[in-house]
């Protein structure tokens, strides 16, 4: 990742860095004196109630070294931390034979906070299409998560769990993350949109952990068909009155399927953590810009990562048309903010914070997308202008909560440059 950090941005971090220091070395001190100087129980009582109250500032100083170095990585074009401290738990990662595997404790966790243990790095085969059809309620549904016909055919195939859905991001209505329970992502397999008017997408198709089971395990005994797989299209209501017909698929179903989660849950940092999605050294870098962007919002600071900052002036980019295999740079920062407006939009897409981790780095275009089914309404949604997916570029869930959909980003050409 390469931008040009503004020296605002570096002061502002290095400021709070420096504030939330001084406050540690204070309290530090403060306690010391009261320990030194002065007697009785209540005091050192008191001495050792500052001393504890120091971590907080502590904790605080620690984020922003922790962020001044992510900043300085951006600037020399290393690597994102977040990225490079995960890269155990890559695709491809994964299915080495060295590949991260899971312990006994991490599973005895995961049954307390998943409520299972397919953990990520567990080898897992899809059950037979009779025995899932057993778990199906009359709308093809399990936990109101669909069972789409692009999945019939991946029945019996094996593969290694990607990451636990513990939670999802919801897009179209409330924005806010909510719960999801008992599933899970199988490596490499993404829904194609055959059987949903080939819509483009490419969602990460989910997994409820009934749907697989551990290779050499038995078949379930369910007697009988319970369900059947959930049609494509349904009836809604429309504005206006009578029906509509709208597509549905798990996408547009994602609301229905999980519940609110408390402002103080704590089980939503953890259960990422204990399901493997992320490694410790990543979950505690996460979690570090977290806190230090919380107290730099507190004092009117500038986030990380620095937001784009349009330049007026700034040299027109111009559009490369690319095609699926082509080799292509993403294009610096200061760039890409050339071609937003005010509200960081190229025509109506957004460009999202988490996208800076790639600013600079050469990738390779998947796909053309002209076409996707909207979330919310379930219509099948023409792009005025096609937007590019990058292969193995997906959203990294670290700024959601470790959010793991791991959803592919949507590019504008203008924000890439082929590499000639």
């Amino acid at each position: 990742m390469t931008h040009d950090a503004d020296p605002i941005d570096r002061s502002s971090y290095l400021k709070t860095t420096l504030l939330a220091l001084g406050a540690t070395i204070s309290a530090l001190v403060i306690a010391a004196l009261f320990a030194v100087f002065l007697d009785g129980a209540a005091v050192k009582w008191l001495a050792l109630a500052l001393a504890l109250i120091a971590l907080l500032p502590m904790s605080l100083a620690l984020s922003g070294v922790v962020v001044m170095h992510r900043l300085r990585r951006a600037q020399i074009g290393a690597p994102d931390l977040f990225l490079a401290s995960n890269l155990a738990r890559r695709e491809d990662a994964l299915e080495r034979p060295d590949g991260f595997r899971s312990g006994a404790l991490r599973r005895v966790l995961a049954r307390g906070l998943l409520g299972h243990d397919l953990l990520v790095g567990d080898e897992v085969e899809i059950r037979s299409l009779h025995e899932i059809e057993a778990t199906l309620d009359e709308r093809g549904c399990l936990g109101g998560v669909p069972f789409q016909p692009e999945m019939v055919s991946l029945c019996g195939r094996r593969g290694r769990v990607f990451r636990s859905i513990d939670k999802i991001y919801d897009y179209g209505r409330t924005r806010r993350m909510r719960r999801l329970r008992g599933c899970v992502l199988v490596s490499g397999l993404r829904c194609d949109g055959a059987a949903h008017g080939a819509c483009q997408a490419q969602c990460y198709v989910i997994w409820k952990t009934e749907w697989l089971r551990r290779p050499g395990a038995r078949a379930s005994s369910a007697a009988g068909v319970g369900g059947r797989v959930a049609p494509t299209r349904v009836s809604a209501p429309a504005e206006g009155g009578g029906t509509r017909e709208r597509y549905l698929c798990q996408f547009t179903e994602l609301h229905h399927a999980s519940s609110p989660i408390g402002a103080w849950e704590l089980g939503k940092e953890l259960r990422p953590l204990v399901a493997g999605n992320v490694t410790a050294r990543a979950w505690l870098v996460g979690l570090a810009t977290r806190w230090f962007n919380l107290l730099q919002g507190l004092r009117g600071g500038t986030a990380f990562p620095p937001p784009p900052v349009r330049v007026e002036g700034a040299p027109i980019v111009e559009a490369q048309p690319l095609s699926p295999g082509d080799a292509v740079v993403v294009r610096p920062l200061a760039e890409i903010a050339s071609t937003l407006n005010a509200k960081n939009k190229h025509r109506g897409l957004w460009f999202d914070r988490d996208q800076i981790k790639h600013c600079g780095t050469t990738r390779t275009v998947l796909a053309r997308v002209d076409r996707i089914i909207d979330d919310v309404h379930g219509q099948m949604l023409p792009m005025k202008t096609p937007c590019i997916l990058l292969a193995g570029v997906d959203y990294s869930g670290e700024t959601l909560n470790f959010n793991a959909q791991h959803d592919l980003f949507f590019w504008r050409e203008v924000w890439l440059r082929k590499v000639s």
